[in-house]
């Protein structure tokens, strides 16, 4: 199966190749319109034809260089996660070159975050060994950087806990078997409901299917279907 980044580039040669036959045709139109003709009233554009060709030229122009953006961010988020083997989900903010990389707040990059946290902590106590020899200029402490890597990973622990025991009700296992929901293995507490945009259920204690507080169904449609939805099955 091709990658990512197979498929943009397949993508962006595609266009290419449309872009070189699309100003082929644009020289062969020219060539067909004598040198100075004007467009005379009353009769049709005899650029028309011509004028299309350089609109669609001018889009290609501009999905060529989205492409090229796109690969470009592909390729920083393959060498990011090249050099953090750990990573499992990445975040990215960006389309481009420029974008912003990082992990993801997700169960399956547990591993990461507890072998940051172990990197800072051992961070943080050379910087205090450091600041306890009164340097003109101090190293910066990490302490508040550990504790909100400590409530990620506590959170993300929890999540992973209470998805591994969660107990279902028959009524709610029949609803997963159904494929009407999916569970968010990044964050495997939530289940999506199928054909809605981010509307999410979660389990109660008794096995029960609730709609979630982080992702509720804010239409009054959406809230019709998911009643339904909890109702019928």
């Amino acid at each position: 199966m091709a990658t990512k980044i197979e498929q943009a580039q397949s993508k962006l040669d595609r266009i290419k190749r449309e872009q070189v036959e699309t100003a082929k045709a644009i020289r062969a139109e020219n060539d067909r319109i004598p040198f100075g003709q004007p467009n005379i009233i009353g009769r049709g554009d005899i650029y028309k034809d011509v004028k299309r060709k350089y609109a669609k030229s001018i889009k290609l122009w501009e999905e060529q260089k989205k492409q090229e953006g796109r690969i470009d961010m592909l390729e920083k988020v393959e060498g990011f996660k090249q050099k953090n083997e750990l990573i499992k989900d990445v975040h990215v903010v960006g389309a481009s070159e420029y974008a912003t990389v990082g992990a993801k707040t997700s169960v399956n990059n547990l591993d990461y975050f507890r072998n940051k946290l172990e990197e800072l902590e051992e961070a943080n106590v050379k910087a205090k060994a450091y600041n306890k020899t009164k340097p003109d200029i101090p190293m910066k402490t990490l302490g508040a950087d550990i504790t909100k890597l400590k409530r990620k990973i506590a959170r993300l622990e929890e999540m992973e806990n209470q998805a591994e025991n969660a107990v279902f009700s028959p009524k709610t296992q029949a609803l997963i078997d159904s494929g009407k929901v999916t569970q968010w293995k990044k964050k495997p507490v939530f289940y999506f409901v199928k054909g809605l945009r981010k509307v999410a259920l979660e389990i109660d204690d008794k096995g029960e299917f609730f709609i979630s507080p982080y992702y509720p169904a804010w239409s009054k449609e959406d809230n019709e279907f998911v009643s339904e939805l909890l109702a019928n099955d």
